[in-house]
């Protein structure tokens, strides 16, 4: 009886008889006590006369509790960067809500991971047993322990999320927005006609600078690309638009469809230096010579055209973003622009 209160008097019973002043009508105010636990439940309220007739209303009641606490992180969400197949930490510190912690649920992007190898609790030497894992007696009021993750061997940003579950299937989560991989450097730098003024033609891809392609010049040795020149400085003033490697670097073509690269291979998708040291195996080797025999050369350079570059293990990918060529006699000051990503 203490969970109901009239508002016509102090006292509580079930069923509550009316007064004779009440046999006719009446407006009272019932107030009931939800039920305890986290459900939905139907109330009915059965009005009786003195002949034994009655009209019922029924209401259904749901109760809510409060899912579980985090105490630490204190943010929804967080974000890492980590090598392929790396480890990640984070702490969880949560407390219960109305019901008494149960489980730990992990997903990747959205679907429930079962390589349970990849999920430890508190110390590498403890996996997973089960996902959702159950939280043991001790922990089911308070939690503080450490998980750590281990991430794809895959490059890519994926999203984890860890999710508290009590008793009553209440839950709150976490997010951990992982970017696995190294995200690559990115430049824009013009190589100019090596037949133009002198220490020019060569291109520094660490930082877009000019250099020249002469042991005489101490710029050249940071090259890794040099242009190739015209025909001939004597009587052919023609732009050779040609590039090779210089210092040791060698430099392959990456050609959309072919040698197990896609046909919708995109050079802005590219984001992580993984990736571009990936392709080289994908690349196609350059077939020409340079005059002197001494260097592998490019085919005519054009627009839109990617490389890969190769120096003592260090990977970098140019696409053609521009092409400048001069007409005047003896001009040269004829260039490329290129994109670079390392």
């Amino acid at each position: 009886m203490s969970r109901l209160t009239f508002s016509h008097t102090s006292g509580a019973a079930n069923p509550i008889t009316l007064s004779p002043t009440l046999a006719t009508s009446f407006d009272i105010k019932i107030t009931v006590k939800a039920h305890t636990d986290i459900s939905a439940k139907a109330y009915s309220f059965i009005i009786a006369d003195d002949k034994g007739n009655t009209t019922t209303k029924t209401l259904t009641i749901t109760t809510q509790g409060t899912p579980p606490v985090f105490v630490e992180p204190t943010e929804s969400s967080s974000k890492v960067s980590v090598a392929t197949s790396g480890l990640f930490v984070q702490r969880y510190k949560v407390t219960k809500g109305t019901g008494n912690l149960a489980s730990i649920e992990v997903s990747k992007d959205g679907v429930k991971i079962t390589d349970l190898t990849t999920l430890y609790i508190d110390n590498l030497q403890t996996n997973f047993s089960a996902n959702p894992q159950p939280i043991e007696a001790a922990n089911q009021g308070a939690y503080d322990k450490q998980i750590f993750f281990r991430a794809p061997a895959t490059v890519g940003i994926y999203v984890y999320t860890t999710k508290f579950i009590d008793v009553n299937g209440l839950s709150t989560t976490h997010t951990i927005t992982v970017t696995v991989g190294t995200s690559v450097n990115s430049l824009a730098g013009i190589l100019l006609n090596q037949s133009g003024p002198a220490g020019q033609g060569g291109l520094d891809l660490d930082t877009g600078a000019s250099t020249g392609t002469v042991a005489s010049n101490p710029s050249s040795a940071d090259a890794e690309i040099r242009d190739e020149g015209v025909v001939n400085v004597l009587n052919d003033g023609t732009w050779r638009q040609q590039i090779s490697g210089m210092n040791g670097s060698v430099i392959k073509y990456i050609k959309k469809g072919k040698n197990g690269i896609s046909e919708n291979f995109d050079f802005a998708n590219i984001k992580f230096k993984e990736e571009i040291a990936a392709l080289w195996t994908n690349g196609e080797a350059f077939t020409l010579k340079s005059l002197d025999g001494l260097r592998d050369v490019s085919a005519k350079v054009e627009v839109n055209d990617i490389f890969i570059v190769n120096k003592g293990g260090k990977y970098y990918l140019l696409t053609v973003k521009s092409i400048k060529v001069t007409t005047a006699v003896g001009d040269n000051s004829d260039s490329y622009t290129f994109d670079v990503k390392f």
